[in-house]
């Protein structure tokens, strides 16, 4: 090693000074080039994963969720409606076709931001025919209710509630999981390579920087040559155009974890707390509906509530909002209003905490309410049960279901704006370096060219 490294020393003192500069020169141009292919490339993969985070997946993952929402909600309001003589629950009415609407908005939605191809495009046309279906089997439940063949009816309805359970909810899991596991795919692949990258960018300026350097002592020292203005202009750009690109891209990091760790990681369990209620609010109301098979029913509630929210032994939502406040860890609570909970101790964005504190009560309330519609179904007391599961006015269950969507949905709106916010941000940090790298690295190489030329012009015959 040390016989190479001498016999390459004896190489470069038999180089004339010509050699040299021109020699020098090529390594300035090749270390431009190396700075230029590492910040373009760099720049380019963490564009790719915002515009994955914030544009491809993430509003297809929400839609999904959406989907859900407006699924469930259909079939808890037809089955509100089924439960009273026709034409006495209004308010039915009018939240199937209001949630019936909103479901042909989000396919629609859904099927314009096709990203994955048939990953997305199956289980979006799995859900249109599967909408068209459910929607004739309630057409036929509503004819017999109308008749008052309640022993028809309930078999439509059972064929909708199938289609419901096994095709419609399970093709918008299908969707939300596409994209779920390509957005962490792309976020955990670019938060390595977005590393790898900037330290070849910080590798190469300062190498490009350590050149230019060189090259201006090499020109004191062997010539005589105060400092050269051209070299000097040359590493002025390259320091300043290293330390933007630097923090340009460590700024637009900052902001795609803040969007994916926080903001989005919120949304994601708000989302899917907020379908699941809407379904479970759906098995309250078919365990009136369909004494038959009640006891599914229930099971189906309780499982659905759990994931949303369970409390261990000896715990009281009381006791967790006070730890919670303190930022104190909440063990044995779990489900998807704790995962939002979990992300909020310490670093929590203006009214977060306190509308996720709301989400957590109000479920409670609507838990508690739901306690008492089965306590009356179970004392024969049909009528009364029927009356407080439909009910809108304050202390009745649909008035608890409205005040935990509207506390869920302000938490959610807290964390949509955060996450817009920071994906628009973390996209302008990387606006023009396209345009700006060549520029100031071909500026670069265009002054060591003009700082070398009098020089060079020394040496000509």
């Amino acid at each position: 090693m040390i016989k190479i490294i001498t016999v390459s020393s004896k190489k470069i003192n038999q180089l004339t000074t010509p050699q040299l500069l021109k020699g020098g020169l090529y390594i300035t141009w090749a270390t431009s080039l190396l700075l230029l292919i590492a910040t373009i490339s760099g720049v380019q993969g963490q564009r790719y994963a915002i515009k994955t985070v914030g544009k491809d997946s993430t509003p297809s993952i929400i839609t999904a969720q959406r989907l859900k929402d407006a699924f469930a909600g259909m079939d808890a309001n037809v089955a509100n409606e089924l439960l009273v003589p026709l034409g006495q629950n209004q308010d039915a009415i009018k939240g199937y076709e209001e949630r019936y609407q909103k479901a042909t908005e989000k396919l629609v939605a859904a099927a314009e931001n096709i990203t994955y191809w048939d990953k997305e495009r199956k289980p979006i046309e799995t859900m249109q025919l599967g909408l068209g279906n459910y929607i004739v089997k309630i057409q036929q439940a509503r004819d017999f209710h109308e008749r008052g063949d309640t022993n028809a009816m309930l078999v439509a309805y059972r064929a909708a509630a199938e289609i419901m359970d096994k095709t419609l909810l399970p093709a918008a899991d299908t969707l939300d999981e596409v994209n779920f596991t390509e957005l962490k795919h792309t976020y955990t692949e670019q938060k390595s390579v977005a590393g790898r990258s900037l330290f070849l960018i910080i590798i190469s300026g300062l190498g490009l920087i350590i050149v230019l350097i060189g090259f201006q002592i090499f020109l004191s020292l062997r010539m005589r040559r105060t400092l050269n203005p051209w070299f000097l202009a040359a590493t002025a750009i390259a320091l300043i155009f290293l330390g933007y690109t630097t923090w340009a891209i460590l700024s637009s990091s900052k902001n795609l974890t803040l969007a994916k760790e926080r903001a989005f990681d919120s949304m994601h369990a708000l989302r899917q707390s907020s379908s699941l209620a809407y379904s479970a609010n759906a098995d309250e109301s078919r365990y009136l509906l369909d004494p038959t098979f009640a006891p599914k029913h229930e099971l189906a509630f309780r499982e659905k509530a759990n994931r949303l929210a369970k409390l261990s032994d000896g715990q009281t939502v009381q006791k967790i909002v006070a730890a919670v406040k303190q930022d104190q860890n909440v063990k044995g609570f779990t489900g998807f209003l704790a995962d939002e909970l979990v992300n909020i101790p310490g670093n929590f964005f203006p009214g977060e905490q306190e509308a996720a504190l709301a989400s957590l009560s109000t479920w409670e309330k609507y838990i508690t309410i739901d306690q008492q519609i089965r306590q009356l179904q179970r004392m024969g007391k049909l009528q009364e049960a029927i009356a407080l599961c439909i009910g809108n006015k304050p202390q009745q269950s649909n008035w608890a279901f409205e005040e935990f969507k509207t506390a869920n949905q302000k938490t959610f709106d807290i964390n949509q704006a955060v996450f817009d916010r920071a994906i628009k941000q973390g996209s302008y940090d990387l606006t023009g370096f396209e345009i700006t790298t060549p520029v100031a690295l071909s500026a670069i190489a265009l002054l060591s060219l003009f700082g070398l030329l009098p020089r060079l012009k020394e040496y000509s015959p």
